[in-house]
């Protein structure tokens, strides 16, 4: 490379990201985020691996993958849902009143119920699958 390309490179400015773009960056951004500030993520993700890995094995039909993610997502938004109103609740804590306790309790009440929801459904999904190959 020439030193004339070098130099107009350092002069330019850097270049936007679409919207598109800069949303998925956050994303990633938040994922990483949530994994590193609680570890009940980093489960959540070992357990849908599992799930999934067990429903490759059981060769789902497209139905019953849709149901699988479909459960699975609501579970890993609930507690990135969850991860945030903690995060807001440790930020805000000294300008709310003393009932953020009860809300932070309602948060992860609301994540239970989804997380119980979704091992209910992978597991309906998954054993209706092994109990059509195994003929039990």
């Amino acid at each position: 490379m020439s030193t004339d390309v070098v130099a107009e490179r350092k002069s330019m400015r850097p270049i936007r990201r679409p919207a598109w773009r800069q949303r998925l960056v956050d994303a990633e951004t938040g994922f990483r985020v949530g994994i590193r500030a609680d570890s009940t993520l980093f489960v959540f993700f070992f357990v849908a691996v599992i799930a999934v890995l067990f429903a490759a094995v059981l060769q789902l039909s497209a139905m019953e993958w849709a149901v699988l993610i479909l459960a699975l997502g609501v579970g890993l938004s609930a507690e990135l849902f969850h991860q945030v109103l903690k995060r807001v609740a440790n930020e805000f804590e000294h300008h709310l009143s003393n009932g953020l306790l009860q809300t932070i309790r309602l948060g992860t009440s609301a994540v239970v119920v989804a997380h119980i929801t979704c091992g209910v459904v992978a597991a309906i999904v998954i054993w209706q699958r092994a109990k059509e190959i195994c003929n039990f």
